[in-house]
């Protein structure tokens, strides 16, 4: 949301999966920053909870088609910077929702990886698209990361104001249901596993 999309107060950024761990903790990250917060989930229930967290306009991915709503609610203008955790099967809609100058951040290719791409939608726009995470990087990277963490997260964390959003624990000898559970999609923001 800030290393790779430089979000900063006033822009505009569109959260994909806003109901999912990562996704909530972006919705309450990109609020406190004083972004307008737009978000997409599967179900009125989990946009609910997004907006909860912040989130100022949500989107039923099943029956409404984001894109068109950010042209709506931004004039045409569209989103600064994009968290998108599905991939290929939202490519050419992440780039229709995109301003000019807007940072498209990938973190999930839970659609798939392979897409067809415009480039003239990119240079028109003079879009950034990047990747992220943190298996790839090195022992530097992970303790950088760790540091804006500290700096960034940590102090909402203490504060109150940023709360992790854990919708489920399940005991490690009860993993197969955790995973049968994740599988439904029914979880608001994690899944816990406990050891005793």
């Amino acid at each position: 949301l800030f290393n790779r999309g430089n979000l900063r107060m006033g822009e505009r950024v569109l959260v994909h999966a806003a109901g999912s761990g990562v996704g909530t903790a972006a919705v309450q990250l990109a609020h406190h920053a004083g972004a307008f917060v737009f978000g997409t989930a599967g179900s009125a229930e989990k946009l609910a909870g997004a907006a909860a967290l912040g989130m100022d306009v949500g989107i039923n991915y099943h029956d409404q088609d984001f894109a068109e709503i950010v042209k709506e609610h931004t004039s045409g203008v569209g989103v600064d910077v994009l968290i998108d955790f599905i991939g290929a099967p939202y490519w050419n809609k992440n780039i229709a929702s995109m301003a000019v100058l807007g940072r498209l951040v990938e973190v999930g290719l839970m659609g798939g990886s392979k897409v067809e791409v415009e480039l003239g939608q990119l240079m028109g726009k003079r879009l950034q698209v990047t990747g992220t995470g943190l298996r790839g990087r090195s022992l530097e990277e992970k303790l950088a990361v760790t540091a804006q963490f500290k700096r960034h997260v940590l102090p909402h964390l203490a504060s109150g104001s940023m709360k992790p959003v854990v919708d489920r624990s399940f005991p490690l000898e009860e993993v197969a249901d955790a995973h049968r559970y994740m599988e439904t999609n029914a979880n608001f923001g994690k899944i816990i596993l406990t050891i005793d």
